[in-house]
């Protein structure tokens, strides 16, 4: 990571956290006694404000600090980065219908399934680029994190916390497909899409066992978690540096 990157990165955390850090001192221990009489039973007053807080942190977290996470780290390398950025362009109905064919048959539990599917990305972009026929017509998918001249071809990236409800998941399955049918249509080669889950707390990659990702996800094609996304996005050895950051501003901080 240069060095520019990393003082850009520095400054991005110790803003976030400089700016949420006042939530703490909206309650007081007195409040928290009065608001949850039945946590106490399990929980020190210190951990029931701490998880209180927490809430309204880790919102304001995935909607501000990871997309602004990614792009300073992705900018020290390419210099077509956008978050929010809408891709969008003519499809044909068939291959339409068949991803929300894809997307309503994984999300039906398994055992209510009609038909065997398992994710497998190579099946369902397959299925999905050879649906011909249909109308044409315009589908346009956002993403967190575009990263238009990446390597081997532009990057979209889903940016989410790692244990996505259902609802999530089928909705970032859905826009990974459409962004590849997009891209495909338009001629584009090498498009890539990810769910990004910016932290692993099951620490292995084989650890993780979040039963929703696990069921719409093809998890080895369709998932980047913890360090890989991190590097994927920066280059190898940007999540070390990323921890490294984060401790110093901690440090600061205290």
């Amino acid at each position: 990571m240069q060095q520019g990157t990393r003082e850009r990165l520095w400054h991005v955390l110790y803003d976030f956290a400089a700016e949420q850090l006042p939530k703490r001192d909206k309650w007081t221990l007195d409040d928290i006694r009065l608001a949850y009489p039945f946590h106490r039973l399990f929980f020190s007053e210190e951990a029931i404000l701490a998880a209180r807080v927490e809430r309204s942190v880790v919102t304001s977290m995935g909607q501000a600090l990871y997309p602004s996470i990614a792009s300073t780290i992705a900018e020290g390398r390419f210099s077509r980065v956008f978050t929010e950025y809408t891709i969008e362009g003519e499809v044909n109905d068939a291959a339409c219908n068949m991803i929300d064919q894809i997307v309503t048959e994984l999300r039906t539990p398994r055992r209510r399934r009609e038909t065997p599917r398992e994710p497998c990305h190579e099946d369902e972009v397959s299925d999905i680029l050879n649906s011909p026929g249909g109308g044409r017509t315009n589908r346009a998918v956002t993403a967190d994190l575009y990263i238009e001249d990446f390597d081997g071809g532009p990057l979209f990236v889903e940016l989410k916390s790692p244990r996505p409800n259902l609802d999530v998941a089928a909705e970032s399955k859905r826009k990974i497909l459409y962004y590849l049918l997009i891209m495909d249509r338009k001629g584009v080669a090498g498009a890539q899409a990810y769910l990004g889950l910016t932290y692993n707390p099951y620490i292995e990659r084989e650890a993780y066992a979040h039963s929703y990702t696990k069921q719409i996800m093809d998890m080895e094609r369709q998932v980047l978690m913890g360090s890989e996304l991190w590097d994927k996005i920066g280059g190898p050895g940007t999540y070390a540096e990323l921890l490294e950051i984060i401790e110093d501003v901690h440090a600061h901080l205290s």
